[in-house]
C-alpha cells in the first residue's frame, strides 16, 4: 500500500514546508520504498510509496509532461493496460508503466469522467496548477483510505488520520454521534470519523476544490436490486467470468505475490483462480489458533496440499504477546474497529510481509454473497416476532439464566441470547444489534449524557421492512 497527504493555502501565506515533510513522514509504513513532497504557491503534495508495478520508473507526487499537473497517488488500477492502449490511440506517449501515469493521463485527457473508466482500488489527489484546482477521488468500494479536514476556504487531506493531525490547524475533539455509531456498528461508517471536523470522502466519489469552493459528487452507486431476468446458469457463468477476470488483474505485479488462505469459501475460491493464472507454485499464508473453536487448520492445509502450494503458517496461542500488537494495531489503525478478526489479519500480514510483497485475501465476500449468520436471523426473528414481547422477554431471562457464557468461537449460547434480544428490537435496529454490540437502551447506560440518539441516520436510504410490533 502506498500513501497520500496534502492541504491546500492562500497565495498570500508563506507555507511551513515543515508541514507536508511531517504529514508524508508519518504514512511512512504505508511506502516504504519511495517518500516525495511538492509544492506550489497554493497547494502542498507528499506520496509514500510501497513499489509494486514499475520499481523505478513511478516515483511520486508524478508531473505532467508540462509539469503543471501533479498527482499523488495510492492504490492499483486493475484495468490500466486497457486505459493505457486508448490512451496511447488517443496520442499520449508513456515514459514510464506504471499506473499512476496511467490515472494522471486520463484526467487530463477526460478530467473527472476519467474515474468510471477506472476498475480498481485507489485513492489520489491531482493539482492543476493553470486553473488553481485540486481534485480528490476515491475508488468505487471505498478499499483505499482518504480523510479530509476543511480550514476555512481550503482543504487538509491524508490516507490516515495520523497525517492531518500534523497539521497546525487541525484540533481533536471528539464526535459523539460518531461514537454512538462505533457502539452501534463496531466501526465508524462514512463520511464520519470519531474526530469532529474530519471526514471520510465517500467511495465512489470525487472531490472538486477550486479557489475555496468546492463539491463532491458521485461517479458511480452500486446497483442494490438483482437483475431477476439473469437465469442462475448465466448468473453462474458470469460469476465464473468476472472472478476470473479479476484474479488475473489482481496477479499483475513486478513483486512477489501470495494468497491468504483460511480454508474457507472465498479465499479457496481466489486461490483456485489464481492457481489456474501461476505457472509457479504460489504461497499461501494462514494462521491457526489453539484454541479449537477457532482453528481451521484442517481446511486450510487441505487446500494448501490440493494447490501444491508452498504453504506458511503462524499459531495463536497463549504465548502470543497480544498486549504489544494490540498497542502496535491501535496505532497505525488510528480509529477503533471492534472486529475480532483483526488482531490474526494483523499477525497474519506480519508473517505475509517476511515472503511476498502483494497478497490476495477473500476479504468482502461475505458482504457480496450475504455470508453473515445475521442475514438468518433476520430471517427466522420474523415468525419469533409473533409470539407476544412478555414471552420472548421471559424467554431470554431464562437463557441468562441456565446457559453459562461460552468461550467457544459464536457459540450457541452467544447465538441464542443475541437472537432472542434482538427479536426484542424493531427489525432494522435487531439488524444493526445483531453485527454490532449494543443495543440502544445498553448505549444510553453507557453515555447518558449523549441523549437518545438513534440509528435511524445509519439507514437512510435503504428500503424499509414494515415495522412489527414488541
Amino acid at each position: 500500500m502506498c500513501g497520500i497527504a496534502g492541504f491546500t493555502q492562500s497565495h498570500s501565506h508563506v507555507f511551513d514546508e515543515s508541514v507536508i515533510h511531517r504529514m508524508t513522514r508519518v504514512l511512512q509504513h504505508r511506502g516504504p520504498d519511495q517518500q516525495g513532497c511538492v509544492f506550489t504557491p497554493h497547494v502542498a503534495l507528499g506520496a509514500v510509496r510501497l513499489q509494486v508495478v514499475d520499481l523505478h520508473g513511478g516515483d511520486q507526487p508524478f508531473r505532467s509532461d508540462d509539469g503543471r499537473t501533479i498527482i499523488a497517488y495510492n492504490g492499483e488500477i486493475f484495468n490500466h493496460g486497457e486505459v493505457r492502449a486508448e490512451l496511447e490511440s488517443r496520442g499520449h506517449r508513456f515514459r514510464s508503466s506504471c499506473d499512476t501515469e496511467v490515472a494522471l493521463r486520463a484526467f487530463l485527457e477526460w478530467d473527472t469522467g476519467c474515474f468510471r473508466r477506472l476498475r480498481g482500488m485507489f485513492a489520489l489527489a491531482i493539482w492543476s496548477e493553470d486553473r488553481k484546482r485540486l481534485v480528490l477521488a476515491r475508488d468505487r468500494m471505498g478499499i483505499k483510505p482518504l480523510y479530509l479536514r476543511r480550514s476555512g476556504r481550503h482543504l487538509i487531506f491524508g490516507s490516515e488520520l495520523k497525517a492531518l493531525f500534523e497539521h497546525p490547524r487541525v484540533t481533536r475533539v471528539l464526535d459523539p454521534v460518531a461514537l454512538q455509531d462505533y457502539l452501534s456498528l463496531n466501526y465508524i461508517p462514512s463520511p464520519r470519523t470519531l474526530v469532529q471536523g474530519i471526514e471520510k470522502l465517500p467511495s465512489g466519489h470525487f472531490l472538486d476544490w477550486r479557489d475555496g469552493q468546492e463539491s463532491i459528487t458521485a461517479y458511480w452507486k452500486p446497483v442494490l436490486w438483482p437483475d431477476k431476468s439473469i437465469t442462475e446458469t448465466h448468473a453462474a457463468e458470469q460469476l465464473d467470468r468476472l472472478l476470473r477476470d479479476a484474479v488475473r488483474e489482481n496477479m499483475i505485479s513486478d513483486v512477489p505475490l501470495g494468497v491468504w488462505a483460511s480454508g474457507g469459501l472465498d479465499s479457496s475460491t481466489l486461490l483456485h483462480y489464481a492457481s489456474e493464472q501461476s505457472s509457479q507454485p504460489l504461497k499461501t499464508f494462514s494462521i491457526a489458533f489453539e484454541a479449537p473453536s477457532c482453528d481451521e487448520s484442517r481446511w486450510f492445509r487441505e487446500v494448501a496440499r490440493r494447490y501444491g502450494t508452498s504453504h506458511h503458517e503462524f499459531e495463536l496461542n497463549r504465548n502470543t504477546d497480544i498486549t504489544t500488537a494490540i498497542e502496535q494495531f491501535a496505532w497505525y489503525s488510528d480509529e477503533p474497529g471492534a472486529d475480532a478478526g483483526a488482531l490474526p489479519v494483523w499477525y497474519l500480514a506480519k508473517m505475509t510481509r517476511e515472503h511476498v510483497t502483494v497478497a490476495l485475501s477473500g476479504e468482502g465476500g461475505d458482504e457480496l454473497f450475504g455470508g453473515y449468520l445475521t442475514y438468518q436471523a433476520d430471517r427466522l426473528a420474523q415468525p419469533l416476532r409473533a409470539i407476544p414481547g412478555v414471552f420472548r422477554r421471559a424467554a431470554l431471562r431464562t437463557a441468562h439464566a441456565v446457559l453459562p457464557v461460552s468461550n467457544e468461537k459464536v457459540s450457541f449460547e452467544y447465538k441464542l441470547k443475541r437472537w432472542l434480544e434482538g427479536s426484542l428490537l424493531e427489525p432494522d435496529a435487531a439488524h444493526l444489534f445483531w453485527n454490532g454490540a449494543f443495543t440502544p437502551e445498553q448505549k444510553r447506560q453507557l453515555l447518558p449524557h449523549l441523549g437518545r440518539g438513534g440509528n435511524s441516520h445509519l439507514y437512510a436510504g435503504f428500503p424499509r421492512r414494515t415495522p412489527s410490533a414488541v
